[in-house]
């Protein structure tokens, strides 16, 4: 999602014509230590290798290397979980390489399959050294039986899993960063949670939480005593010392994954530009084995291609550094399986929710305190269910943390609170329809514009995040739907506010679903609407015809009431259309909004069913053509607009195109006078046999009645000037580069 300076490309384009741990406090580094490495300039382009993952456990795993190379070397085992969650009863399934498993994941389980992990390095390397690392996102969006105990619950697990190190992910921000340091320090709230919370044992996770990227907006410095990266120290039999160094990056795309009042205070620093710096820091005290913890996303796709916002991090950092020691870059935020070698790199990423673990394992040479060459083989593996793997069993500890989880808060999930009209669950986000609907998503902006309404707002439409609907909808046996299976949907408790909107602004946001492949989309109520192909490779969809609820096309310059959550309204996952929109007021938590709708409807004789997932359409333009009558229609025209109105006069600089030839693109700009006074149309001619093809502005009468036009992304006249310069621009032989923000 872009944000476009008016009429900078259109003067550009004219001008052109014409196990001890060491947590070292990178504060107290000297100076020398502390400035930012001095750019290199490099050539070097790092090849991506996809490693095969095609066992299921590293028993069964062939490629390790022999310990018997490796005489006189320390071997450090490295086992991975990221974005776990607080899942410590979630299962599903996980594709690793070329296999699917199904019924992965528990907590139990998890722990249990890195016991077998680390066990089995220690069969074939008596001596060697296990640490268990996380990079992010361990707490958030979590299931009740972590969310009702503020996560701690799953702190617990993790301390009992042997978690060493682990860094920040956006969820540690979700409540703000001293709520999550104070989970992790097992300190008592500091305001009123539920009776379950307020009595829950708080302990220690005995996590070393580093982060190198996040500093104070104030100072520069790394908020509440944090560290950029930590120093574990190896003592082997025969008195010799090796050091791992562990570095923590956080994502630069925090701001649009977290509330404002969360991020507010920080920034956060370029993530490669930050890896090598203490890379460096790290060389200079004479470490050479180097592990990043990042909540930047990879994946590895059936093709067997890995790429993703972290490959794209390490290949910037070895044009800023080539001679780096980075080693091992462990993953997250994206949920996928990674797998792949990036220069000498090895980049691993688990899946999600404790459905499968990183397995790393290396031999360091006391020498050169590094990997010694070859030795570094990266894996992922499946949590395997019981009955899958029953010779692997259920970790006791952990399984007695999750009972005693369970028993604490289930007086509270277990409440039912409506029903539905069979006993089917309603299936979210991982059961998609082609145009990105999916029923409990819609059930949820269904709940939140009745809620609106119930508060006495004039609300129009709802939207809301797919990242914001978590799970499927349970319904139980007897149709009656609990507690702990609504929050399971909407975990969050996000603000929820109504928000006005003009009727072009709307539209931009839903443009804005079809960039970046159309990881970011909405669920929508109240409205429906058509989209189709454009020729554009980053935005290869766009939307042609809106509805409202009675049928009535949307009005391009009416202002609408929008309920939308905090999230969005902070320009969430690049949403900018919604940012700094004018508050009408605040419903509530989406979490409550959900329940009550559900209790609402049950109790006004209305059982839950699963909507009708038809608010998306997609239309060929052969199709639209069809619809509209007509062999050609614009493909700026949004609902039918009359062009008899506005007129226009050419006047010919160079060659006319050849037959066939593009002959252009035509910009609709909305008036800026009185209400009335129609439209401006430019008509912006191309390049053709070295010639170019200009024609006029001129304006006509519009009649407004009848006349709706629909700009592609919004109804904003720095769009034109964008398109003019750009096409100024290509007459001079140049492109313009639009570098877009990662969202990871």
């Amino acid at each position: 999602m872009k944000n476009n300076s008016s009429k900078y490309c259109l003067l550009l384009g004219t001008a052109l014509l014409g196990l001890s741990l060491q947590a070292t406090n990178a504060h107290a580094d000297d100076a020398a230590d502390n400035q930012q490495p001095a750019a290199k300039t490099s050539n070097v382009t790092p090849m991506v290798q996809t490693n095969a993952d095609d066992a299921s456990t590293p028993q069964a795993t062939t490629d390790w290397a022999n310990p018997a190379d490796y005489k006189g070397t320390v071997p450090v085992q490295i086992l991975g979980i990221n974005d776990f969650h607080g899942g410590l009863e979630t299962t599903g399934s996980a594709t690793i390489g070329n296999n699917k498993y199904s019924n992965v994941g528990t907590a139990a389980r998890l722990a249990a399959h890195l016991n077998a992990a680390e066990q089995s390095f220690k069969a074939a390397n008596p001596t060697g050294t296990t640490i268990r690392v996380e990079a992010g996102d361990m707490v958030g969006a979590s299931p009740a039986n972590s969310a009702l105990l503020q996560d701690e619950s799953t702190m617990h697990a993790l301390k009992a899993m042997g978690f060493e190190v682990g860094t920040l992910g956006n969820h540690e921000f979700d409540e703000g960063l001293p709520e999550y340091l104070r989970i992790v320090n097992g300190e008592a709230p500091t305001k009123q949670y539920n009776d379950a919370e307020m009595a829950y044992p708080h302990i220690p996770s005995g996590i070393n939480i580093i982060t190198a990227n996040v500093v104070n907006k104030s100072d520069g410095q790394i908020p509440f005593g944090l560290q950029p990266y930590l120093i574990k120290e190896i003592h082997t039999s025969d008195n010799k010392v090796v050091k791992v160094g562990f570095i923590g990056i956080e994502t630069t795309s925090l701001p649009i994954l977290t509330l404002y009042d969360n991020y507010k205070d920080y920034d956060i620093l370029d993530e490669a530009e930050t890896i090598a710096k203490y890379d460096q820091i790290l060389r200079k005290k004479g470490v050479n084995a180097i592990v990043v913890l990042a909540h930047t996303g990879a994946s590895t796709n059936k093709d067997g291609e890995t790429a993703g916002d972290a490959v794209d991090i390490l290949k910037k950092l070895y044009q800023i550094d080539p001679d780096n020691s980075v080693d091992l870059y462990i993953a997250a935020h994206s949920h996928q399986y990674a797998n792949a070698t990036v220069g000498s790199v090895k980049l691993v990423q688990a899946v999600y929710t404790g459905k499968a673990y990183d397995d790393v394992i290396g031999y360091i040479d006391p020498s050169t305190n590094d990997f010694a060459k070859g030795s570094l083989v990266s894996h992922v593996f499946p949590v395997l269910s019981a009955e899958d793997a029953p010779e692997i069993k259920d970790d006791p500890e952990v399984a007695a943390i999750v009972k005693d989880a369970n028993e604490r808060v289930n007086p509270i999930i277990n409440q039912k609170i409506g029903e539905a009209a069979t006993a089917e669950d309603i299936l979210g986000r991982l059961h998609n329809s082609p145009t990105r609907e999916n029923q409990a998503g819609e059930l949820v902006v269904d709940g939140q514009l009745f809620e609106a309404k119930k508060k006495g707002f004039a609300a129009d439409f709802a939207m809301t995040n797919n990242g914001g609907v978590r799970a499927d909808l349970h319904v139980n046996d007897d149709k009656s739907i609990s507690w702990g299976s609504a929050q399971a949907v909407q975990p969050f408790g996000n603000i929820l506010r109504v928000v006005e909107m003009t009727g072009a602004q709307i539209v931009e946001a839903l443009n804005q679903q079809y960039d970046e492949g159309q990881k970011y989309y909405l669920q929508v109520a109240g409205l429906r609407y058509t989209y189709t192909d454009q020729d554009n490779e980053e935005q290869p969809f766009k939307v042609v015809q809106v509805y409202d609820a009675d049928n009535n096309p949307l009005d391009m310059n009416k202002t609408y009431n929008v309920v939308i959550n905090d999230f969005l309204a902070g320009g969430g996952d690049g949403f900018s259309a919604f940012k700094d929109t004018k508050l009408v007021g605040i419903v509530g938590q989406d979490t409550d909004a959900f329940i009550n709708y559900i209790t609402d409807m049950t109790a006004a004789g209305h059982p839950i069913t699963a909507p009708t997932m038809d608010r998306k359409i997609y239309k060929t333009a052969e199709e639209l053509a069809q619809a509209n009558g007509q062999e050609n229609p614009a493909p700026d025209q949004a609902t039918g607009a009359d062009d008899s109105n506005t007129t226009e006069t050419e006047v010919t600089e160079a060659e006319q195109p050849a037959a066939g030839a593009n002959t252009g693109t035509t910009v609709i700009l909305p008036a800026t006078g009185a209400a009335g006074q129609g439209e401006k149309v430019i008509h912006l001619g191309k390049v053709v046999n070295n010639g170019t093809s200009v024609k006029q502005v001129s304006t006509g009468q519009a009649n407004k009645e009848t006349n709706t036009k629909l700009p592609q992304t919004g109804n904003d006249e720095s769009l034109a000037w964008l398109l003019l310069g750009s096409s100024l621009m290509s007459a001079a032989g140049l492109t313009v580069i639009d570098r877009k923000r990662r969202h990871g």
